[in-house]
């Protein structure tokens, strides 16, 4: 009898602890999920928040039994609420060393991007050669304030004081051929009105905003990639979510579970395809 009393032992015993994990996950506050727009990974619509890494969190954090609420802002303004603590995870946030004092980048990542120039039609050159020829023929290029960019797009058109490292939301010490703008919209539309020769985005994001802005007709892109860049959601070190940690290491072995899902296929061929 001792056996089967051990085994009953064992049994209860593991029951507890499943539940008091589901109790530490499950509660009444919102997780608040931050981001800039990103369509179509994030963006509004209709007043709500939509898009590819949207339905990847939604699915995730109700398997975990956590509520969320998804704010789309202004990069300055998102990024703000994680050096408060007022955000609990950041969408689309690339790995960068100044911003790991305040967030925990998992390894596994939600989408990984590919940058190029997008172009006026009907400016389109023939032998386009990236930065070489944006740099020779001193074009004007739009790009997004607080955006890290890679170490090759600030090699090419380094800061004023000399700097060919990101040096954060500095506008005026941009290039002379840099244009900052606060959205990825203002810089589409400020191409489409001649504003400057170019902007640099990711091709995905940029081609379908430019569809969302009844543009697409006027702009599109050079197929050189200009470089890759991986967008992971890291969890804020500052949240006071209960858990956060917990809940950041289990997101990201999830994660890497439902990308090998037909679900996720689903998701992928309703947003990027």
């Amino acid at each position: 009898m001792k056996p089967f009393k051990l085994k009953i032992g064992l049994l209860l015993l593991s029951l507890c602890l499943l539940l008091l994990i589901t109790i530490a996950y499950t509660t009444e506050d919102k997780m608040v999920i931050v981001g800039e727009e990103f369509p179509p990974f994030e963006f509004i619509k209709d007043d709500k928040a939509v898009g590819f890494d949207i339905d990847i969190v939604k699915h995730i954090f109700k398997n975990m039994n956590i509520p969320v609420k998804f704010q789309i802002l202004p990069w300055k303004r998102a990024w703000k609420m994680v050096e408060t603590g007022k955000a609990d995870a950041v969408l689309s946030t690339s790995r960068k060393m100044n911003r790991e004092p305040y967030v925990w980048y998992p390894k596994e990542d939600m989408w990984v991007s590919e940058y190029v120039f997008f172009v006026r039609r009907d400016k389109m050159q023939k032998n386009f050669e990236g930065y070489k020829t944006a740099v020779q023929q001193k074009l004007q290029i739009g790009i997004i304030q607080g955006n890290s960019y890679h170490p090759t797009f600030w090699h090419a058109f380094p800061y004023k004081n000399g700097a060919t490292t990101f040096q954060g939301e500095t506008v005026r010490g941009l290039n002379n051929q840099l244009q900052g703008a606060i959205t990825l919209k203002q810089n589409i539309k400020k191409l489409a009105a001649r504003r400057f020769d170019l902007f640099i985005s990711d091709k995905i994001l940029g081609t379908y905003t430019a569809r969302l802005l009844g543009l697409q007709d006027q702009i599109t892109y050079y197929d050189l990639v200009l470089y890759s860049k991986p967008y992971p959601m890291p969890f804020v070190k500052r949240s006071s979510y209960p858990n956060i940690k917990q809940i950041a290491n289990e997101f990201e072995k999830k994660l890497k579970i439902f990308k090998k899902s037909k679900e996720y296929q689903n998701i992928v061929k309703n947003w990027l395809n």
